[in-house]
């Protein structure tokens, strides 16, 4: 178990070597003081201890010493007095994080006893770009598909997501949870009117929702990854707090949600590069050998030709510790990032997304994909107003075919490797014929297109049936 002592602001290496030295007055009996001694020793262990040696200077035999051996122990006895004030704090923290540590352990092995489950996350641009509509909408439309889900609205500052589905009222939410009237993340699930599927909920009308603590955002993200269903989508805020940014690098499959307006297309990008500087940092403070590459993340930036590419960090990784790069390798692979336009109004906007992709896969060295594009609609508008997911308002208009394309493409990541492999192989042909399909906003890209969800249903007959349903409601 690693604590960072060495990265620890509170503990740096020569504060370290004084608390040894402070350790070695009330406990004389140990001979070095290692980092597992610091790990196992409690407060109550070290008060304990301090209070044997602070008896042993007013022993019963003290009244009969010489002077200077009463002098002796007074001083030894104010030497112990500030080494213990001195250490109660510092021990008292080191236990603090090693229990946070126990206790994250502790959740990831419950969490990989538990069934598989995918964690969305829909963020991106700042407001107005529609990440709510499209969370409450993929939320429906997978439990439409016969999906368990779990839609969190963790946009605390502004929790309105359980309008978009027709939901008026909370009977408890998150800061019932937090502030422990309720015990059970499961107590705080709001029904809808949705078979298998359910809501979490924010108030935003009270002060200081948004601003979580560290042990706050810590215990959200054990509760939800813990959460028994078939998907749970995360709805964030378009800022770039350490939540927001922690809640979207959870996921397994991160959407960005931006519009075709120069602004939206900043912010997208923005978004993305601080999330990733996030990821990066965490990684690089596990690794002793990294942890002087963290103040080189942010020397990644795209307008300055003097400042390296992500590649050229990552070759350092490689040079330093080979372990540590392989690691990285991974978790890159494993990063799922994709766009989704949103209120495309022709196909030029589809080309905003692609500028977007080829400058993240540029840049950061990430594969990115382009989930769909959700065309201008005024059907969608008017279910906003009727406080309805687009699904139910309209689920002929062309909104809702672009979403039940880009559902295609989601549930396909629960598919066996075979299966993907195989609907590669006939992706470009397919999607080479439908470019002349953009214009009409048929067109999605990681999102599926029909002659790829027929390949798909036929090829994979665990899910035949669910494949077929989307091929209906797209046909209807």
């Amino acid at each position: 178990m690693d604590v960072f002592f060495e990265n620890d602001p509170n503990l740096n290496r020569t504060k370290l070597g004084r608390l040894k030295y402070m350790l070695s007055l009330i406990f004389p009996e140990v001979s070095a003081f290692t980092k597992d001694f610091l790990i196992q020793l409690t407060p109550d262990e070290l008060k304990r201890a301090y209070m044997r040696q602070v008896e042993d200077c007013y022993s019963d035999s003290y009244e009969q010493l010489h002077w200077e051996e009463r002098k002796s122990r007074q001083m030894r006895y104010q030497q112990l007095l500030k080494a213990y004030n001195a250490l109660l704090p510092r021990i008292d923290y080191i236990h603090e994080r090693v229990q946070e540590i126990e206790s994250h352990h502790k959740a990831n092995a419950a969490t990989a006893k538990l069934p598989r489950k995918t964690i969305l996350a829909v963020g991106g641009a700042k407001g107005g770009v529609g990440k709510s509509v499209l969370a409450a909408n993929l939320a429906v439309g997978l439990s439409f598909l016969g999906q368990r889900v779990v839609l969190a609205d963790l946009d605390l500052g502004a929790a309105d997501t359980h309008l978009y589905l027709g939901v008026k009222n909370l009977s408890a939410d998150w800061n019932d949870f937090l502030d422990k009237k309720i015990q059970s993340v499961e107590e705080i699930l709001t029904p809808t009117p949705f078979e298998g599927m359910s809501f979490i909920g924010g108030d935003a009308s009270r002060l200081g929702s948004a601003n979580l603590n560290y042990l706050q955002k810590l215990k959200i993200i054990r509760h939800l990854q813990a959460l028994k269903c078939d998907y749970v989508i995360l709805d964030l805020g378009g800022d770039t707090s350490f939540s927001v940014l922690d809640f979207f690098l959870i996921a397994d499959h991160k959407l960005v949600v931006t519009v075709a307006e120069p602004a939206s297309f900043l912010d997208s990008y923005n978004f993305v590069k601080v999330s990733f500087h996030r990821f990066l940092d965490r990684f690089f403070a596990e690794h002793n050998s990294l942890k002087d590459l963290r103040g080189r993340i942010s020397e990644v930036l795209p307008n300055r030709p003097d400042r390296p590419l992500f590649n050229s960090i990552l070759q350092e990784v490689r040079s330093k510790d080979p372990s540590a790069y392989s690691k990285l390798k991974l978790h890159l692979e494993r990063y799922r990032l994709s766009i989704v336009v949103n209120m495309a109004e022709n196909g030029n906007d589809i080309r905003v997304a692609e500028s977007l992709k080829c400058l993240l896969e540029e840049v950061f060295s990430l594969q990115v994909g382009i989930l769909g594009t959700i065309p201008l609609d005024m059907s969608v508008r008017k279910a906003v107003r009727h406080f309805t997911p687009f699904l139910i308002e309209d689920f002929h208009c062309k909104a809702s075919q672009a979403l039940h394309q880009m559902l295609a493409g989601i549930l396909l990541l629960r598919e066996p490797d075979s299966v993907r492999v195989e609907l590669l192989k006939k992706m470009k042909p397919i999607r080479n014929e439908t470019k002349d399909w953009i214009a009409n906003s048929e067109m999605t890209l990681d999102g599926l297109t029909k002659e790829e969800i027929r390949f798909v249903s036929n090829s994979s007959p665990d899910h035949h049936q669910v494949f077929r349903k989307i091929l209906e409601l797209i046909a209807n």
